[in-house]
């Protein structure tokens, strides 16, 4: 055998090797090193051995092999212009690729491209004008390519580039590659040098064809490349002497030049940093969008997934401490703590079993434990006397016997975790399937309110109950099976704490939105033979949409209303609003006229007064059948006891739920009213305290107090302030006893808004204001970060001041506080933490934008559904237009620039749409969360062998990942069992592992072949 043959087969031994037996890219950088000193390999030969392992192994995709590339590109075994090349040589893009068509390599091209346009925004690559001129060189082939691929899967197929998620994310890769590049010193001088002239007419040319299809894919990269070609002329033609204008050049390039200057600092991900996160996900309605959650940990994290767990554990519990010690509400902390009880292990178990590679979480979970401050669990005996510490006991040991029941820590250990004996004895069953449940409702439809009833337990199965009624909910829609759906909408309308615990598991769209189409195209006939039924049915289902829309201030985005027809966007919007008699059609008029004669002058409301009139007509009349009603007896045409007795008439269940339209638009009138209220007010209180109510119609009333209670206050006292003025104490006694009966539905709203005790500190100009206050916070979270790695209590924090600062004052100068404080931090040494801190309080979701954050994950379809739009100017849309203004502001305060240049790049990294890689199945965690792991493997604790017929790991079938996979895990479990880390010594004996001894990395024999001296190397235990 040649030298050159002998060196590229012990080569190729090797690569298969090591994915094989999927050794670490640390020891295979140094193994690399070792084999090119004793077996010398040409660039372009290695890299097509590495990335030919696909076609060997038939494994379409495969997250080591890019790891690999970057891996040889960081030791500088291969250049990154060359990996750039060389994959486009085996990519599935072209034609001539040496994989089969029918396995797509787009994956593993994505990863590399993100690799190195990650070194090139880290300053790493390139170094050398001439590495630049190499780097654009492979960006104008590969954008070719794509943009070619384009073209012809456009003739044939007619999809092109929007039918393959995978080719929009590589096109998006490479704009942004190309992006980094020009923003390097040395890639703007390859663009500002007419010796290039050349490469610069091919990118021009690649631009030019690649610039209009970021229509499709992203706005803001199209923005961007415009501008670089506008900067340098590339438009693929020589450029024109009498076009040059060398001032304007110089003076754009150099603020091109600032901002590539600009270092990042080592990333740090602090404590303070997703304690702020968290806190800002249940402030107010409970912002949790999984897919939202997932990304913005998966990029926080990088696939660091025990870090990610024991962080976010740790955060949580932060978060519940913080709570006991500010004294917040009980429905507050009841939320706090169903996120880590209920939440958190469904989302570990659903993690585990998407994850690539196992993940320890007994030992996770234990140090964040470890983590938390001691003094905050008190033993048993304390308990009787510090009750908010109670809180946390309770908690702690809640969190843990719901970790066991999702078999992600032993049941014994518990004890072992808590360090006392737990106060009660759960049983560990396992958690609860959301199909077996779904079986249950429809096999015994009661089943539904007593699932209902469980939504509020402690037990961790919320999630799996969430599921299950939210699904039969949808079906129940879709099939029109009103009655059975009205039973649930009554349940959960009445427990306003179990829709928090909804909205951890579901968007209130997903919720919702069946909801508003059913009502939308609701079917009414004239000629059925009973229509209260109807009327109790459509109510019951309205009521349950009123809720959540009053309870969290709902958009028509949020609960997923877009057409102008719908009849819930109508009632929202002026449903409480009264109508001209001379406005209604003559339909209107006759039913206004029927229900009219039906309270307040026959004996009732019959069947006949229905039976003309749909649901969605009478609501939309309420408001106008209340304006006349009152205007016949302020015109005394009818006394007030008469108006009272048929207003009664509204307090039956069936019509019930149409008191909130009625009581918004009298509490709307008794603002307005510029005369004397008398009536409207004696109305009011009769609607708000009846003197008699069904039994039945009691918990529908207490629905309707707690929607209209806040609003109606608000206008109540307003009144009575004008009243005082007016010095009408008579009037103002009519008021008090309303605002007596609307206190205990007061606090029914969840929207994040702040106490006025505590607008009143943060306002302080002793504290330099809102600005002031939250630097001082953010000073506070730093401060806390330093030492956060050990056990103490979490700093105090609201995520209410920073919402109240951004609805006060604009997110414009909030950003503004932040930015200040962070260069104060920087000037002192602490910027990289500051940095953190500040970032995740950019990226902190908003209920305003947060329809528009959710857009990113789940698209909405244009064609059927409006984008959502936010209304206020958010932290991350004003530090958009702060790095906008980058240029500007560096000629000032370069010091300040540099800051907003950081903040920005962090901001985008976290904020960054989801990635196709990742060492988390990022796409199957939503799907396991839905299925509660079912049928999913889940972590063997005990670390049990794979059997004595356990084959060796070479003679694995290729095809098979997941079987290689497995027993990566089980070599990771030995190794933990022995003492040993993942990544380091994994030499397997067969007895505990169940597979056959792992032979040296290469055959000594055939490596002396040549090169005896390799005989030396002991690579043994260095897998």
């Amino acid at each position: 055998m040649l030298p050159d043959m002998a060196s590229s087969e012990q080569w190729r031994t090797f690569v298969q090797r090591c994915l094989a037996h999927r050794v670490d890219v640390d020891e295979f950088k140094g193994l690399s090193k070792l084999m090119q000193v004793r077996s010398p390999l040409k660039e372009k030969d290695l890299l097509d051995l590495l990335l030919g392992a696909r076609s060997a192994s038939s494994i379409a995709w495969d997250p080591l092999l890019p790891v690999y590339v970057d891996g040889l590109c960081k030791i500088g075994q291969v250049k990154a212009s060359s990996a750039l090349n060389c994959l486009l040589a085996h990519s599935s893009i072209r034609g001539k690729s040496e994989t089969p068509r029918k396995a797509s390599t787009l994956m593993t091209d994505i990863k590399v491209i993100q690799d190195v346009m990650l070194s090139i925004s880290s300053g790493l690559v390139p170094k050398r004008i001439a590495e630049a001129a190499e780097l654009y060189d492979a960006a104008v082939e590969w954008i070719t390519a794509v943009v070619e691929w384009h073209n012809n899967s456009i003739l044939q197929q007619g999809g092109g580039l929007m039918s393959c998620p995978d080719a929009v994310s590589l096109f998006e890769s490479l704009g942004i590659l190309l992006a980094a590049l020009s923003g390097t010193s040395k890639g703007l001088e390859v663009l500002s040098s007419d010796y290039h002239q050349g490469l610069k007419t091919k990118l021009g040319q690649a631009l030019t064809s690649y610039v209009p299809l970021c229509v499709d894919v992203s706005l803001p990269l199209r923005h961007r490349l415009d501008a670089l070609q506008k900067e340098f002329n590339l438009y693929g033609e020589q450029p024109s002497k009498q076009l040059d204008h060398p001032a304007i050049e110089g003076m754009n390039v150099g603020a091109l030049q600032f901002e590539a200057s600009v270092m990042d600092g080592p990333v740090i991900n602090t404590r303070a940093g997703l304690y702020v996160y968290l806190n800002s996900m249940l402030v107010g309605r409970p912002l949790v969008d999984d897919s939202m959650l997932i990304n913005y940990l998966t990029n926080r994290y990088e696939g660091h997934q025990e870090v990610l767990v024991e962080e976010i554990t740790t955060a949580a519990f932060d978060v519940l401490s913080n709570g006991v010690n500010r004294n917040e509400s009980s429905r507050t902390m009841f939320l706090f703590r169903t996120f880590l009880v209920n939440k958190l292990p469904a989302f570990f178990a659903a993690m585990t079993a998407a994850s690539m590679v196992p993940i320890p979480m007994e030992m996770c979970i234990t140090q964040a434990l470890n983590r938390l401050d001691p003094n905050a669990f008190p033993s048993f005996s304390q308990m009787f006397s510090m009750q908010g510490n109670s809180i946390l006991s309770d908690a702690r040991q809640e969190f843990l016997f719901a970790c066991a029941s999702h078999r992600l820590i032993q049941e014994s250990s518990i004890e072992r975790l808590l360090g006392e004996n737990p106060m009660q004895t759960v049983p560990v069953g396992g958690p609860y399937q959301k199909d077996d449940l779904i079986s249950q409702i429809h096999n015994n439809p009661e089943r539904a309110e007593q699932l209902i009833g469980e939504i509020e337990s402690m037990e961790g199965n919320a999630g799996a109950i969430v599921g299950a009624i939210t699904e039969v909910m949808y079906s129940l829609c879709n099939q029109k099976e009103t009655m059975t759906l009205k039973n649930i909408c009554n349940s959960l309308s009445r427990r306003p704490q179990a829709l928090d615990v909804i909205l951890l598991f579901r968007t209130t769209k997903q919720v919702v939105q069946p909801l508003c189409a059913l009502l939308d195209s609701w079917h009414w006939d004239e000629d059925q033979s009973e229509n209260q039924p109807v009327y109790d049915e459509f109510g019951s289902i309205l009521l349950l949409v009123l809720v959540f829309k009053y309870r969290y201030d709902l958009s028509p985005a949020d609960i997923g209303i877009s057409s102008t027809d719908s009849f819930l966007l109508k009632l929202l919007d002026r449903g409480s609003c009264s109508q001209k008699l001379s406005e209604l059609s003559e339909k209107q008029n006759k039913d206004l006229g029927a229900w009219i004669a039906a309270l307040f002058i026959a004996e009732g409301i019959n069947e006949e007064t229905m039976s003309t009139c749909s649901p969605q007509e009478f609501y939309m009349l309420v408001a106008t059948l209340f304006d006349q009603s009152l205007g016949v007896c302020e015109s005394e045409k009818m006394d007030f006891e008469t108006l009272k007795g048929g207003f009664e008439y509204l307090l039956e269940p069936f019509l019930l739920p149409s008191l909130v339209v009625a009581l918004i638009w009298l509490g709307n009138h008794i603002w307005q009213s510029e005369t004397e209220p008398e009536i409207p007010l004696k109305t009011l209180y009769s609607l708000v305290k009846p003197s008699s109510i069904s039994g039945e119609a009691q918990a529908i009333h207490k629905t309707v107090l707690n929607i209209t209670a806040r609003p109606l206050e608000e206008q109540l006292k307003d009144v009575r302030t004008r009243h005082q003025a007016r010095q009408n104490i008579d009037k103002i006694s009519d008021i008090k006893p309303i605002l007596d009966t609307l206190d205990p539905y007061l606090s029914f709203r969840r929207v994040g808004s702040c106490h006025r005790s505590e607008l009143e500190v943060w306002a302080a100009p002793t504290a330099g204001g809102f600005p002031g206050s939250i630097r001082s916070t953010l000073q506070s979270l730093v401060l806390w970060s330093t030492g956060s790695g050990i056990s103490m209590q979490p700093q105090s924090y609201t995520h209410r001041q920073l919402l109240a600062g951004i609805r006060i004052l604009g997110a414009a100068r909030i950003l503004g506080a932040l930015i200040d404080e962070l260069k104060q931090q920087t000037e002192a040494g602490s910027g990289d933490l500051a940095l953190d801190v500040a970032a995740a309080m950019v990226c902190a979701p908003m209920a305003e934008s947060f329809a528009v954050d959710q857009n990113i994950c789940h698209p909405v379809d244009p064609t059927k559904e409006s984008l959502p739009r936010c209304a206020i100017l958010t932290l991350r849309d004003a530090l958009t237009l702060q790095h906008d203004n980058v240029p500007k502001i560096s000629e000032k305060d370069p010091l300040r620039a540099e800051v907003i240049v950081r903040l920005w790049r962090r901001v985008s990294v976290l904020a960054a749409p989801p990635s196709q890689v990742s060492n988390i199945d990022v796409s199957n965690i939503i799907q396991n969360m839905e299925l509660g792991v079912e049928g999913q493997d889940r972590m063997d604790l005990e670390h049990t062998g794979a059997g004595a017929g356990g084959n060796a790991v070479g003679d694995d079938d290729p095809e098979n990942l997941n079987q290689m996979l497995d027993k990566a895990a089980a070599a990771a479990a030995a190794g933990m069992d022995g003492g040993v880390g993942v990544g380091q010594d994994m030499r397997l004996d067969a007895g505990v592992s169940g597979m056959d001894a792992i032979d040296d990395v290469l055959n000594a024999a055939d490596m002396a072949v040549g090169n005896p001296e390799f005989l030396d190397l002991d690579m043994e235990g260095m897998f």
